[in-house]
């Protein structure tokens, strides 16, 4: 018995392709892109609605507890060299304890050398020299420069006049903003009395004097300023 198998005949026909006619193309491009461009704008209003519906995520008062890191305000030498930064929260005779940014901590005193006070940066907007005092018979224009000696920017920085007589009775009185740099804050407001730290400001205050009053003996300044983001 043979192992060869028989199949059946198979007749292949040869059909010539047909041709596309010159110039014309596989497929109307031109209504292709017409329709991807519809559905690309069909997708894009869908991308809208989606954004519109997105909710703000609601962040409470405990949740901001939760993450709030505390000010530090203390700075703890100890024997072995180490420097704890920290908000001194509690002690007792022999313990001090330390609130840091990464937790409490309990430092027994003898390991303590030394505590001073960390005070966070901030600006510190002092006189240059003594302002120079023009007189009238109505008012008097006080002239000064100040600077901020400090390690960030004061804002809205003001400075009060008074006048005083012989007998420590105040007899004039009024204020003025520094001429400072202009800052754009984040509520929009945009001024000019703001003091980068290490820079100086003019400032013009006009006192006036009502008729008859005593005359003035000497004058103090007191210097305001903000912080703002």
């Amino acid at each position: 018995m043979s192992d060869t198998t028989l199949f059946p005949e198979v007749k292949i026909e040869k059909k010539k392709a047909d041709k596309l006619p010159e110039g014309k193309p596989f497929f109307d491009y031109k209504d292709g892109l017409e329709g991807l461009q519809i559905q690309i704008d069909s997708l894009k209003r869908v991308i809208r609605v989606i954004e519109r519906k997105k909710a703000t995520p609601a962040i409470n008062e405990e949740l901001l507890n939760l993450i709030r890191i505390p000010e530090l305000q203390h700075r703890v030498e100890l024997t072995n060299g180490t420097i704890v930064i920290g908000e001194i929260i509690d002690e007792t005779a022999s313990v001090v304890i330390i609130q840091t940014a990464i937790g409490q901590l309990a430092i027994e005193k003898d390991k303590v050398v030394n505590i001073e006070e960390e005070k966070p940066p901030a600006p510190k907007v002092e006189l240059m020299s003594e302002p120079f005092v023009s007189v009238y018979p109505d008012h008097e224009e006080i002239t000064g420069i100040v600077k901020n000696s400090g390690k960030t920017r004061a804002d809205f920085v003001r400075i009060i006049a008074s006048l005083w007589t012989a007998e420590t009775e105040l007899t004039g009185r009024d204020s003025a903003f520094a001429q400072g740099s202009v800052q754009e804050y984040a509520t929009g407001v945009i001024t000019d009395t703001a003091i980068e730290p290490g820079a100086t400001a003019s400032f013009t205050i006009t006192v006036p004097l009502s008729e008859g009053s005593l005359a003035v003996e000497y004058r103090t300044y007191d210097i305001y300023w903000s912080l703002m983001d």
